[in-house]
């Protein structure tokens, strides 16, 4: 292949890639209105971010992660004007949204257009542990200073990445020693460790049994059919109905006057066995699009209705998605293979996953239409010279300018 080759298959590649970050900057726009307005909530799904791993096929972390950035490029206008331009990299923007405010993106968006994506993610990283240092730790920062990640390996394995504070990296840390010194060994430190780890989730899990009931309540009834808590408080017959559908029942007859006059025996909807068959099935919520491990049983043909307590009329609901069923009029039904179909109020079924959209046969030069002319090879070359970066200096003009801005 020629260097003219070369060359011009360099500059398709930086045309295209701008164009496709001029597209993102679309997608991320649609996204934030979709969010602000709760589009998501008509599927039934959790978040936008759930919405969106179901409905496009995003991976989780990368659904929320979208929905962040949409989110802050609400409140950076250069920024996202420089995404829609297709001057500065998706890659470029998640970096500055994590540190950018209205007072500095100027500063920022100015780096950016100069430094590589590794430089500037290295910067910003940099310029967000500086302002934490400087200033008081805020409720709403937690989320960026605590956390466990779970990501699966091409080996197949799976990685936990947990950072804590270090009063509660020393509670984890003595938990794990504990567990080492009683499967001591000859094996390696970090396989130890390992066994350890699990070890410690195995004695936890043992004193949560499968058994345990959710809720236990006791449901006033009178002829009418009007349900009541203890302190008299009314229920809606939905609720009343979505409370009992995975719980321990105690039927209580009582006179006109509400003297008790008999208290029936308390048994269980779901069986051990059962409940642990319907948790090996399901393996968390069933409702499309959902990923919560934290379930209800709930009763296709309702329990009060003679819907048998069988594993075929039995599936598993998170609390939320329960009560979508229950008393936001969402339905199932289950179909001839065994799953379950699901309506939403209005009649119409949620798909567990849906097929792409069709593109056309020319998307390029349909990017290229949409997003004008004004995008080229060149568009989002970087100005860095190749001098080597003072980050220390730039990190400290940054900091000072984002402190005095709070």
């Amino acid at each position: 292949m020629q260097t003219h080759e070369h060359e011009a298959l360099g500059d398709e590649i930086a045309e295209l890639s701008a164009h496709l970050d001029a597209a993102t900057h679309r997608f991320l726009t649609l996204i934030r209105r979709f969010d602000a307005g709760g589009g998501f909530a008509d599927q039934g799904a959790t978040t936008c971010a759930h919405w969106l791993s179901w409905r496009v096929g995003l991976d989780l972390g990368a659904a929320r992660e979208h929905v962040r950035v949409a989110r802050a490029l609400g409140e950076l206008p250069s920024i996202d004007a420089a995404l829609r331009a297709g001057e500065v990299s998706y890659s470029k923007v998640r970096a500055l949204t994590r540190v950018a405010t209205p007072a500095t993106e100027a500063s920022l968006l100015e780096i950016a257009r100069s430094a590589t994506a590794s430089q500037l993610e290295k910067i910003c990283r940099s310029l967000r542990a500086t302002i934490a240092a400087s200033t008081d730790e805020r409720p709403e920062d937690e989320a960026y200073r605590r956390w466990v990640r779970e990501r699966e390996t091409d080996a197949g394995l799976v990685r936990f990445d947990v950072q804590l504070r270090p009063e509660e990296a020393a509670v984890l840390r003595r938990a794990l020693e504990k567990a080492v010194e009683v499967s001591a060994g000859t094996r390696p430190a970090s396989l130890r460790r390992a066994d350890a780890l699990i070890a410690i989730a195995e004695t936890y899990l043992a004193g949560t049994p499968d058994a345990a009931p959710p809720v236990e309540i006791v449901v006033h009834v009178d002829a009418a059919g009007a349900a009541t808590l203890d302190d008299g408080t009314a229920l809606p017959p939905a609720t009343a109905e979505r409370l009992a559908c995975d719980a321990a029942v105690v039927e209580v007859v009582e006179d006109s006057r509400g003297n008790v006059l008999d208290v029936g025996r308390r048994h269980r909807t779901i069986p051990t066995l059962l409940r642990r068959a319907l948790r090996l099935r399901d393996r968390g919520c069933r409702f499309p699009g959902c990923t919560n491990r934290r379930v209800d049983g709930h009763h296709v043909v309702p329990w009060s209705a003679g819907g048998p307590t069988t594993l075929a009329n039995l599936c598993s609901l998170c609390r939320r998605h329960h009560t979508f069923v229950h008393e936001f009029g969402f339905c199932i039904q289950v179909d001839g293979d065994g799953g379950f179909r699901f309506f939403d109020a209005h009649g119409r079924e949620l798909h567990p996953a849906c097929a792409p959209p069709p593109v056309g046969s020319t998307p390029i030069d349909d990017l290229r239409v949409r997003n004008g002319g004004a995008i080229d090879a060149w568009t989002s070359l970087p100005r860095w010279d190749g001098t080597l970066a003072d980050y220390d200096h730039i990190v400290t003009v940054l900091a000072a300018r984002a402190v005095t801005s709070v």
